[in-house]
């Protein structure tokens, strides 16, 4: 019989009246809890993330405090400590090419532990530098960056002419059997210094995310919308890696074969069993205990596939989300012109969702999906929230 996806009704996890909660993406942490990181603040560079970790597979959640300002990327070690980097790196005046960000080392089960945190070093060659300036046209940075400009650049008070922002935007980190940390970024390529085009390179860490070499460039387009940038990987179980990227438009997928030193050309990832043409941000792929791989991403919308060979080339089973979210709002009563729009390609998601989903597999091979909602009506007799949903899915 052929598989496809059950799910049960959405539920609100996390809600606010009066602010705005954005963006929200999870990891299983190797103690079985999950933390899940929210973007507190508009869609906007510098603004602020928090995070609420759950011990019963996601039926409660507690918020526990952020180690670093605005967490990119995160990764569990096997011995129980926890990895957590920020999304900005600053251009070191010490060393050529080398950028510092916020990185932290905790145990996330042990509340009373020290947490360790470090500026950690990227060495980006191939990327370029970027002057704040720039940057705080789309947002400007609040004081917990400020100490690292300062460090970075060697000021008391450095100004925004002094900083200069760069390395990469971590979206996803692969420990390899040999426990080196592969990490997967994007930035704009010094070679196409318009910057309008991202690139996506490897790098590779061996002493647990302290410090990041430039590995490889993953993929690069200029005739892309948007070059290549979100990226999610998964190591397969011939130990190849597979990556699915944000191109702007479509999704498209690559192969490497030698722990991440050189990669195929990408291509345009397409359904077996549909013309749906899987687009357009935030792809997150897992792999379930039988190999099954599973992704979601959005806007407009909210989809999730599967590949029951477990190798990137057989996706199929498209479930809409957002048309769940839609059916499970009427029967919730909420009348016709206050339910999701699903208009987010058009830049109106602050009345309806940023349509970036998070992903996280359970033991039993439970999935769960998360997504914010903006300006959401969840009953007949409720006022509009900003806040996170939960739905769990099957494969059946």
């Amino acid at each position: 019989m052929k598989k496809k996806f059950v799910a049960e009704r959405p539920v609100t996890i996390h809600s606010v009246r009066f602010d705005t909660r954005w963006f929200p993406f999870v990891f299983k942490h190797t103690d079985g809890s999950l933390l899940l990181y929210v973007e507190n603040g508009y869609d906007a560079n510098f603004s602020p993330s928090f995070r609420l970790r759950s011990t019963d597979n996601g039926k409660t959640w507690n918020e526990m405090t952020a180690n670093v300002p605005r967490v990119s990327v995160a990764h569990s070690f096997k011995d129980g400590q926890l990895l957590e980097l920020d999304t900005y790196g600053v251009l070191y005046h010490q060393e050529k090419d080398t950028y510092l960000m916020y990185g932290a080392w905790s145990y996330p089960g042990k509340p009373n532990d020290v947490v360790k945190k470090e500026y950690v070093k990227i060495y980006a060659p191939s990327f370029l530098p970027v002057n704040l300036e720039i940057l705080q046209k789309h947002g400007y940075p609040t004081y917990p960056w400020w100490e690292l400009f300062n460090f970075a650049t060697g000021k008391k008070e450095a100004t925004a002419s002094d900083v200069f922002i760069g390395g990469a935007y971590f979206t996803n980190i692969t420990e390899l059997e040999n426990g080196n940390l592969l990490g997967f970024g994007y930035w704009y390529p010094k070679k196409n210094s318009d910057m309008n085009k991202y690139a996506l390179a490897c790098f590779e860490s061996n002493d647990r995310g302290r410090s990041w070499y430039e590995k490889s460039i993953v993929a690069y387009d200029p005739d892309m919308p948007e070059g290549f940038d979100e990226t999610t990987v998964v190591q397969l179980r011939d130990k190849s890696l597979y990556a699915v990227s944000r191109t702007g438009d479509y999704l498209y997928h690559t192969y490497s074969y030698d722990n991440g030193l050189t990669w195929k050309k990408p291509q345009q990832l397409e359904l077996v069993d549909s013309d749906i043409k899987p687009g357009k941000v935030w792809p997150v792929c897992k792999m379930l205990d039988d190999g099954t791989l599973v992704m979601v991403y959005g806007r407009p919308g909210k989809h999730i596939i599967f590949d029951p060979t477990g190798t990137g080339n057989q996706w199929q089973g498209h479930f809409d989300l957002q048309e769940w979210e839609l059916e499970t709002q009427k029967i919730m009563g909420v009348p016709e012109n206050l339910r999701l729009r699903g208009d987010t390609n058009k830049c109106i998601r602050y009345w309806d969702s940023g349509d970036y989903l998070a992903l996280v597999v359970l033991d039993n091979n439970e999935i769960l999906v998360f997504y914010d909602v903006q300006n959401f009506v969840e009953n007949w007799n409720s006022y509009p929230v900003s806040g996170i949903r939960m739905v769990k899915l099957y494969l059946e």
